[in-house]
């Protein structure tokens, strides 16, 4: 194995100050690519390139303002599918500074001058696209094909919870954290410029997860970039989601190093909660108003059965609810999974009981290792560090937010500069999300009123969605997805001025077989909250701060 030469923290943090301050990272305003345009921008026809989509390989990018890079391949694609329909696309390729990879399709006859920027998931690593192919029922723009999209892999190629590549990177922690959105915004807008003969008239971002704390972070970091943002189940407050993963892995293992709970008793669990707190169609509206106690289906004896959870599991799923804590019983994180989260557990932290290797093995688990072990510190842990040596304490959470808050956290409520420059945010959470349990979106939007104001003077500018019965960004446990769909309604908001009010979110019924028409609505996060008795998602005091 190669040895690498450990770097003082002191000097880790002066690379990163210095790497922050080259990229512009210091910086809240940027020159920006979006901006208030008028709605007369926006042309009645299609807006028709001045070159051809091959030239643009030959075309030099190196001077773009922080994203110098180049164009590796451009081609026309005439039978590919942009939206929901067939037209013809210019697919363009390529890579920036130091080491981001980008794909951006211009649509060659049905541009209308919008431009719509994907976020990526987990840890990303990859260039993936989507045309938005279960959007397109109620968005025209996608529909029609008239959306130029782009997306990149966040300045590595890794697998997507391979958090190696930051090992000895300080630059590329740097662009992961907060600068690769921002420079794909400024490649973009030269390339649609060259194409078209003029930037785009309106910008958007659209991400969920890692992709809704990349548009957080434009939102707080670069407020010029965009018109509007959509942010989804953000993973925004990134370095404590570290210290729930790991709580959920520890607190699911036993002494002899193998899981508790098993994938076999999440069925009789998933509907003795919903037995408890769900309506008629097995939805809870919100789970601090379920009180159930996972005492109430423990075995009567100490047989482990499948319909009951023994002792050890009981206590084990109060954790689960609970969320991580240290000794005096605070939270080192905004709370742990939410009551009607049960069907998505199993991949995230239990496995089947046949899996000797869970619950090592789960998403929860390679997830928070490759994090604390790659990505959170300077200098990193030992390479013998395993999530056994995470320490659930005050001192463990302030640490992992020193790089957390630098670079990592998209948790600033002071939004003043977007909604100052004109642009629309619209974040949106489910309530059973089992990755990105939804309390720290709640928390920070609560925060982003009191800054601004309150309820009514955040709504002149931003929205929020609680979506019952939605697991992570709208996905099912089984692949289903949530039919909520928000990008025409943001596009109607910032090009006409239809500030979005009621949204259809359908869900899921229990048993995954009935899709349930419901509404929501705009949220308010300062609304008071009466928590049912015993409820362990009641909401308890967090450590941290917004």
């Amino acid at each position: 194995m190669k040895r690498h030469t450990r770097i003082p923290r002191r000097s880790w943090a002066a690379v990163l100050l210095a790497f922050a301050a080259l990229l512009g990272v210091g910086c809240f305003a940027s020159a920006g690519t979006g901006g208030a345009a008028a709605a007369d921008q926006i042309p009645a026809g299609p807006i028709i390139p001045v070159t051809a989509c091959s030239t643009l390989a030959a075309m030099d990018f190196g001077g773009v303002r922080d994203a110098a890079g180049k164009v590796t391949s451009s081609t026309m694609v005439i039978d590919g599918t942009l939206g929901a329909k067939n037209v013809p696309f210019c697919d363009v390729r390529g890579i920036f500074a130091p080491n981001t990879h980008f794909e951006i399709k211009l649509p060659a006859t049905t541009w209308h001058g919008q431009y719509v920027q994907e976020g990526c998931s987990t840890l990303c690593g990859a260039v993936q696209l989507s045309d938005f192919p279960w959007a397109g029922y109620s968005c025209a723009a996608v529909d029609n094909g008239e959306l130029a999209l782009a997306t990149d892999d966040e300045g590595h190629t890794a697998g997507p919870t391979d958090g190696s590549w930051a090992r000895n990177s300080p630059l590329l922690r740097v662009v992961f954290g907060l600068t690769s959105e921002h420079s794909l915004a400024q490649m973009s807008r030269a390339i649609m410029t060259a194409y078209y003969g003029q930037p785009a008239s309106y910008t958007y971002y659209d991400g969920c997860s890692t992709g809704g704390r990349e548009a957080l972070m434009l939102a707080q970091r670069y407020p010029g970039d965009f018109n509007g943002i959509i942010a989804g189940a953000p993973a925004g407050n990134l370095a404590p989601l570290a210290l729930l993963n790991a709580w959920m892995v520890r607190t699911n293992t036993g002494p002899d190093g193998h899981q508790i709970l098993t994938s076999e008793n999440i069925p009789a669990l998933h509907a003795a909660v919903v037995l408890a707190c769900g309506n008629a169609q097995g939805v809870i509206s919100d789970p601090r108003k379920c009180g159930f106690d996972p005492a109430s289906i423990q075995c009567p004896t100490r047989s482990d059965a499948e319909s009951c959870l023994t002792t050890e599991q009981v206590q084990a799923v109060r954790r689960f609810y609970r969320g991580p804590t240290d000794q005096q019983g605070r939270s080192l994180y905004n709370g742990g999974e939410p009551y009607g989260s049960e069907q998505a557990w199993p991949g995230e932290f239990v496995e089947p009981a046949a899996d000797q290797g869970a619950p090592a093995d789960t998403f929860d688990a390679v997830m928070a290792l490759n994090y604390l072990k790659f990505m959170a510190f300077a200098p990193n842990p030992p390479d013998s560090f395993t999530l056994a040596d995470v320490k659930f304490s005050d001192a463990e959470f302030r640490k992992l937010n020193q790089l957390g808050d630098a670079i990592y956290n998209a948790d600033n409520p002071d939004l003043r500069a977007f909604a100052a420059r004109g642009g629309k945010l619209i974040l949106y959470h489910g309530w059973a999300d089992q990755t990105i349990p939804p309390w720290s979106t709640v928390d920070y939007y609560a925060a982003v009123e009191r800054t601004m104001g309150g309820f009514r003077a955040s709504q002149s500018f931003s929205r929020l969605y609680m979506i019952p019965g939605a697991y992570h960004c709208l996905f099912g446990p089984d692949g289903s997805v949530n039919f909520a769909e928000f990008l025409g309604p943001l596009i109607s908001w910032v090009q006409d001025g239809n500030a979005p009010g009621a949204v259809p979110a359908d869900t899921y019924s229990a048993d995954g077989n009935l899709i349930l028409p419901q509404t929501v609505y705009p949220y308010d996060a300062l609304a008071p909250v009466t928590p049912a008795p015993g409820s362990l998602n009641a909401h308890y005091d967090y450590i941290g701060s917004y």
